[in-house]
């Protein structure tokens, strides 16, 4: 007899016992009992004709196969949240926008969607910062800030512009640990720095930092805003964007003789969104806002310049 083709229901419950880890785990996710999940995992079993799931008093693990159904499964999952995204009612504008940026840009995705729901208050919008980047390509997300060009075909990215990042201190730290408030290629080892936990890669400004004899890392974090928190209570330089220093009075820009690295950033989305009436504005209004951030960029390093010792920091 030909094997049917899963339910979604029944593919749904062993997604989530996958997840959970068992069957309890699953049923108080999906508001099942765990014995109606093992009903569920033992009708899929059935109408494949496979053994999917063995449980144990562990908890549950799957079989190949099992793992197999497990990624088809969280690719409709995706697709069906990108759906319900996608649709909202009779307005062009009903609907739902997600946006996956670095933690950096989050106050002014913030910005953009304040002025974007002005005129749209029918758009719901949903920004998220993660370390691991959600999968544009299979709409995790329907648009994200990514510093790079992507590889996927299915992806088009449009340069937002290069960023440019200093380093900062308050005053009673410079004036405790470098009154000069310059720091030359033998000075890094004799400060503190706040920066961003270590990346998987091995890459970012904490290693930018090491390789020019940085050693003293008193206080790590994912989060921007715990950093600048930190720099702002004396405990070391932190890295911030040239163009967000008029939001932080508290903090001084410092002299390098060696300039952080710049970096390019591009607004990237899937193509089949260009043409999407919501996708399409707010991507007007973040690029709006990124345009006034540059403007402030450029204003912050024209005022340096002027400054006794200036020129590129």
């Amino acid at each position: 007899m030909e094997n049917k083709l899963p339910a979604w229901d029944d593919l749904r419950v062993l997604l989530e016992v996958h997840r959970g880890g068992s069957f309890l785990a699953a049923g108080l996710t999906l508001g099942l009992s765990t014995s109606t999940v093992a009903r569920r995992i033992g009708a899929l079993e059935q109408d494949l004709g496979l053994t999917l799931v063995h449980r144990t008093s562990q908890g549950a693990w799957l079989e190949k196969e099992a793992l197999e159904l497990i990624t088809l499964a969280e690719r409709f999952e995706q697709s069906l949240r990108a759906h319900r995204r996608d649709g909202g009612g009779g307005s062009p504008y009903a609907g739902r926008i997600r946006i996956s940026l670095p933690d950096g840009f989050l106050t002014g995705a913030a910005e953009a969607a304040t002025r974007f729901r002005r005129l749209h208050p029918e758009t719901l919008i949903e920004v998220i910062s993660e370390l691991r980047f959600v999968d544009l390509s299979s709409r995790e997300a329907d648009m994200g800030v990514r510093g790079g060009r992507s590889s996927s075909p299915v992806l088009v990215d449009k340069p937002l512009g290069e960023v440019l990042s200093g380093l900062y201190a308050s005053e009673d730290y410079l004036s405790r640990s470098l009154p000069k408030r310059f720091l030359g290629a033998d000075d890094y080892r004799g400060q503190d720095f706040v920066v961003e936990d270590e990346t998987p890669r091995g890459q970012g400004p904490a290693q930018w930092l090491s390789q020019r004899g940085a050693s003293r890392f008193p206080f790590r974090s994912n989060s921007m805003e715990a950093r600048l928190h930190a720099a702002k209570g004396g405990m070391g330089l932190v890295i911030l964007g040239v163009g967000a220093e008029k939001q932080h009075p508290e903090l001084r820009r410092v002299r390098l003789e060696t300039p952080l690295p710049s970096l390019r950033f591009y607004l990237t989305m899937h193509k089949d969104l260009r043409k999407v009436p919501r996708i399409r504005e707010f991507a007007k209004t973040f690029e709006a806002v990124f345009a006034e951030y540059l403007a402030a960029q450029a204003e912050a390093e024209a005022f340096a310049r002027r400054r006794p010792g200036g020129g590129r920091r």
